[in-house]
């Protein structure tokens, strides 16, 4: 048999399991928003294990400051795991990303909400590294929900520090706001309509797709490499036979596989870096507003 003849099948079979299909039913199709998807379900294990390890770690960290406060001892304040050291190492700096992004004055204040989403897409990606396992960046909904979350929060912003007038006036230039009438109403109703459009559909959509595409196309290179080891290698398929070109073939199809798999894991942190700096740039372009 030709290897090559089973190669549509797979990227049908790989195309399959990358799609949205009812948790309960791999085989169906997914018939209404109520139906609790393969996706939302990998997205709430991976919300849930977020709150359970930053649970874990408070919950340390409390008694070692406790004990450190009880003994006087300096030295109980130090981490006493690599684990919880690895997170405390991530939320610093995340803080010190809200601080260099937003300002020292108002960064901190977002420490928590930045946290939340760096931690939460690096935990789903890791999950959809797993066999079996998905990452809700693989699913456009999943992504968008997200972006969604981002624009509310950087929009409320917005209306918070500036109120709801001087945060849509503060989407016209100030040199423009300062220009004749007829300027203002030409050129500042331009500038106001792409501002509008840049802030409530653009980087929303941009946040949405960016995260979606990136993990999307990965997991396709992962599959598509898969196959070839699998279809290459008659001890992974049925009905093949052995060559020196079949072994060739699986074995820098495997070597690739291993490296694009290693490749994924170093995109899993960029990916959930860049949407949380992302929405930095945002709450910080929302806390500003005024001064534009």
């Amino acid at each position: 048999m030709n290897p090559m003849d089973l190669l549509p099948e797979k990227i049908e079979h790989l195309v399959h399991e990358l799609s949205v299909l009812p948790f309960n039913d791999m085989e169906g199709t997914v018939a209404g928003a109520a139906v609790l998807t393969n996706y939302t379900f990998w997205g709430i294990v991976a919300l849930v294990t977020t709150i359970l390890i930053f649970t874990v770690v408070a919950r340390r960290e409390a008694r070692r400051i406790a004990l450190a406060a009880e003994t006087g001892s300096a030295a109980e304040l130090a981490p006493r795991s690599r684990f919880t050291s690895m997170i405390e190492a991530g939320v610093e700096f995340i803080r010190d990303m809200a601080i260099d992004v937003i300002g020292p004055k108002d960064g901190p204040k977002y420490t928590a909400f930045l946290g939340t989403f760096f931690f939460m897409i690096l935990v789903s990606n890791f999950y959809g590294l797993i066999p079996g396992g998905k990452t809700f960046a693989g699913s456009i909904g999943g992504t968008v929900a997200l972006a969604l979350i981002s624009l509310l929060v950087f929009v409320w912003v917005g209306f918070a520090k500036n109120g709801f007038i001087g945060y849509f006036k503060s989407l016209i230039p100030s040199g423009v706001r300062e220009m004749s009438l007829a300027g203002r109403l030409a050129l500042g109703t331009y500038i106001f309509v792409l501002e509008f459009i840049s802030t409530f559909i653009v980087r929303p959509l941009t946040l949405a797709v960016r995260l979606f595409a990136n993990m999307y196309a990965g997991h396709i290179i992962l599959g598509v490499f898969a196959a070839f080891t699998a279809l290459f290698w008659p001890v992974l398929e049925e009905g093949l036979s052995w060559s020196i070109g079949s072994i060739t073939v699986g074995a820098v199809s495997l070597v690739f596989l291993v490296l694009m798999y290693a490749f994924e894991v170093f995109v899993a942190f960029i990916q959930a870096y860049v949407f949380t700096i992302l929405t930095a740039v945002y709450i910080q372009s929302s806390v500003h507003a005024s001064e534009h």
